[in-house]
């Protein structure tokens, strides 16, 4: 995997979102429980960002750690969906980058081929790891 510390932004974003569409069959996105002031509310807005795709979602855990960061205590919400073409059309709707994915949006964006990670983003850090082959794909593209 290459760790990457530049963002990658607007037709470029959707450029690679559409290539990982092609590349892997599952994505996930985190919601860290120390971020949130009520937790009850902020997962009712996750809830409503997400209601288009609802149907896509495969599983939510609570986790520890996950593809670029590991808590010592603390958890988080893990959201595992389907990728497919609604998947695809909510991530290039709702961000304009990779590293915008934070703040209001939930973070740490992850692609999965089954079990393998393609490519994992620590939004907040703003660098992200990704698979030797999609990133030169995307970069002859």
């Amino acid at each position: 995997m290459l760790m990457i510390y530049k963002n990658v932004k607007g037709k470029s974003y959707k450029k690679l979102i559409d290539l990982l569409s092609r590349n892997c069959n599952r994505f996930a996105f985190v919601e860290d429980r120390r971020m949130m002031e009520i937790e009850e509310e902020r997962l009712d807005y996750v809830e409503e960002m997400i209601s288009d795709i609802k149907w896509h979602l495969i599983e939510r855990r609570i986790q520890s750690e996950w593809e670029t960061t590991r808590l010592a205590e603390d958890t988080a919400y893990v959201f595992y969906f389907k990728m497919n073409n609604a998947t695809t059309q909510f991530l290039k709707e709702r961000s304009h980058s990779l590293f915008g994915w934070n703040g209001e949006l939930p973070e740490d964006l992850m692609f999965y081929h089954d079990d393998k990670c393609i490519l994992a983003v620590c939004s907040h850090e703003e660098y992200f790891f990704v698979e030797e082959t999609i990133w030169e794909t995307f970069l002859l593209k």
